[in-house]
């Protein structure tokens, strides 16, 4: 099948727009999950020092903004701002265009083949998402006194090396790839259930809450079921800030070993509350625009 170079421009610049929107108007809220995943649950663990005690989400949002102030929530803004857009220019036209390589494009129902496309549009924009993403956590911890997120970028290359901003990269890739299996399949199933059940819609037409159903059913779907691969990236990604440029989980499987044999199943869903509201509210935000958007201009 052939993609027009305007199909491929317009996804393009929907997903950037979306992503953008997306992340920056969720950020709060991963600030917040950010938070409850990095700290160890456990206060006997090879962490012990780390211990904090254990908060829900609206106790850890006080604590942030009592600690630090409400602007701390959204430390770390610029870095997301700057990867966002180019991430999920490459997400979504690459979604698109394997969609229809593959056929999912085509009438009846193909979650299955919506999943493949959706997994190779992850393993596209990760490669961008990932080095931001770590520049994020690390500046929404407050663990080291960075003036801004250059000042940050300089410091983790300086003390930790390149190395660093790829330190989670293979526990996001095995993390997102089932996560966007389940998401892009469910999302594409909610879809044409909502279609199916509303006599007036119009597939060609857009359809806000068509969009912000569909997608937020699929993000708390999956986000719910790849947490525990979320809490292990997130203690890859912020070992170096929480112990001072040591490491105690060495990969990704000795993470979620350690995590279980220390904190047990209560370890894998920490910030699974929060994880669930900001994936289904992202997800929602996401489609709604990327579909307003790609209805104009494609």
């Amino acid at each position: 099948a052939v993609v027009s170079t305007q199909s491929t421009g317009g996804h393009l610049l929907a997903g950037a727009i979306a992503g953008t929107v997306e992340h920056c108007g969720m950020f709060p809220v991963d600030t917040i999950k950010t938070h409850i995943q990095a700290r160890n649950l456990t206060p006997g663990s090879g962490i012990s020092s780390l211990f904090i005690p254990n908060r829900g989400f609206y106790q850890t949002a006080i604590h942030i903004s009592s600690q630090w102030g409400w602007k701390s929530l959204f430390r770390g803004l610029s870095a997301v701002a700057a990867g966002a857009a180019p991430a999920h220019a490459i997400y979504f036209s690459t979604y698109e265009f394997f969609k229809i390589q593959f056929g999912a494009n085509l009438p009846g129902h193909h979650p299955i083949r919506s999943a493949f496309a959706g997994i190779i549009a992850t393993l596209a924009s990760d490669a961008v998402l990932s080095p931001t993403d770590l520049v994020k956590q690390r500046m929404q911890l407050h663990l080291t006194p960075y003036k801004n997120v250059r000042d940050c970028i300089k410091q983790v290359y300086r003390t930790e090396g390149l190395r660093a901003f790829y330190s989670g990269y293979t526990a996001t890739l095995l993390m997102n790839i089932p996560y966007h299996s389940v998401y892009f399949a469910t999302y594409e199933t909610l879809l044409k259930v909502i279609r199916l059940y509303n006599s007036n819609d119009n597939e060609h037409r857009y359809q806000l809450l068509n969009h912000l159903a569909a997608g937020g059913g699929a993000g708390a779907v999956a986000g719910a079921i790849t947490n525990p691969f979320d809490v292990a990236r997130t203690r890859l990604q912020t070992q170096g800030e929480m112990l001072k440029g040591q490491k105690y989980y060495t990969g990704f499987i000795n993470a979620l070993t350690k995590i279980y044999k220390e904190e047990g199943w209560r370890g894998f869903a920490r910030g699974i509350k929060a994880r669930m509201f900001f994936h289904s509210t992202s997800a929602a935000i996401c489609w709604s625009v990327y579909e307003y958007v790609k209805g104009k201009i494609v």
